[in-house]
């Protein structure tokens, strides 16, 4: 139980909700559990689905293959994070992307009805519109990623959007560079070279997985160009 409500107070679901308030809801609501092991398949595209994931721990990635043979990786999430809540509130019920298990993973379903009781909380109801009004914002930022042509621009796009959204020019990435690219749909090695020449311009410092702003004006300047 202890790990189930360490992922629930990380989720933006619950956020202002004290461990008390969490396990009256708990226990008033059902839910499932399922464990997935490393690339398996949570949900898959066309598949319906009316339930609301929250990742206990563990890593999931929701990406789409398109006719054309392009793979782009649209989400990666991980503990305390949630998904399919659009889907579950459309009218389709419907994935339009795979859903996977990078890792070892454990997630809480809460069906549909399950949401709606839990909306009897005026905390949690706010919280369940911010976090798709959230989400909606999101989608514009990525339809502005994709607005940019050059792959410097796409870089410069996501690094000054993260640092602005974190407060901090240092930005920690917590996926694979492939991963990365898939989700600016560039090829890894055309990522990395970028990085590279982004790195000996001293617009960024790269170490492993963190990524320093050195130059934020250098970097707007990219989205000019």
């Amino acid at each position: 139980m202890d790990e189930i409500l360490k992922a629930l107070q990380a989720c933006m679901l619950f956020k202002g909700l004290d461990q008390g308030q969490l396990l009256l809801i708990l226990s008033k609501t059902q839910y499932i559990i399922r464990t997935y092991s490393k690339n398996e398949f949570i949900c898959r595209e066309d598949e319906l689905s009316a339930n609301v994931g929250i990742i206990i721990y563990g890593c999931i990635e929701i990406q789409k293959v398109f006719a054309t043979g392009n793979l782009v990786c649209f989400f990666h999430k991980n503990s305390g994070e949630l998904f399919g809540g659009a889907v579950a509130f459309s009218n389709e019920s419907l994935y339009p992307c795979d859903v996977y298990s990078r890792d070892v993973s454990k997630i809480l379903f809460f069906s549909k009805q399950s949401i709606f009781e839990m909306c009897k909380n005026a905390l949690f109801a706010e919280n369940l519109l911010n976090t798709f009004a959230n989400r909606i914002l999101y989608y514009e930022k990525k339809l502005e990623l994709f607005s940019y042509s050059s792959i410097k621009a796409k870089i410069a796009y996501y690094l000054l959007l993260e640092m602005k959204s974190n407060g901090n020019s240092m930005i920690r990435l917590s996926f694979s560079k492939k991963t990365w690219a898939e989700y600016l749909n560039v090829s890894r090695p055309s990522l990395c070279r970028e990085l590279k020449k982004l790195e000996n311009d001293q617009f960024v410092k790269i170490d492993k997985e963190n990524i320093s702003i050195l130059n934020e004006q250098a970097l707007e300047n990219l989205l000019q160009q």
